[in-house]
């Protein structure tokens, strides 16, 4: 599930765990907020059935790009990232997954931090970290 606010003209999204979704999409295009959930593995992980199964579940960096691209929010907002890694292979970081998603998106992107407030006003989107 995902979810979006409309109040007083501005709007805020928050896609749930999704793979790469029209219907997001559709219902995100134009908003003021998008906060999207994002799951990364290097390349050589990606034979593991159980990171298969994970990936199956999640956007990947490149295509919440498209996504952020497709939408143009004012700010676009990773979340919940699930970033898979073994003992002898580590996981991708933060900020590898934002150079991934800059692949397909120039906008205003920022990576989500516990506690993290926006206010979507006219003047548009600020944040209190």
């Amino acid at each position: 599930f995902g979810f979006r606010v409309d109040y007083g003209g501005r709007s805020a999204v928050v896609s749930g765990d999704t793979r790469f979704s029209e219907n997001l999409i559709r219902y995100a295009t134009g908003t003021d907020l998008l906060i999207h959930q994002v799951a990364a593995v290097r390349p050589e992980l990606l034979t593991s059935p159980v990171f298969q199964v994970i990936l199956a579940h999640h956007t990947k960096p490149e295509e919440a790009g498209v996504v952020f691209a497709r939408t143009k929010p004012k700010l676009a907002v990773f979340y919940h990232f699930v970033l898979l890694g073994t003992p002898q292979v580590p996981a991708m970081t933060e900020q590898e997954v934002v150079e991934l998603a800059r692949k397909n998106y120039s906008g205003p992107l920022l990576v989500g931090e516990d506690l993290m407030v926006f206010r979507v006003g006219r003047q548009g989107v600020s944040v209190k970290k």
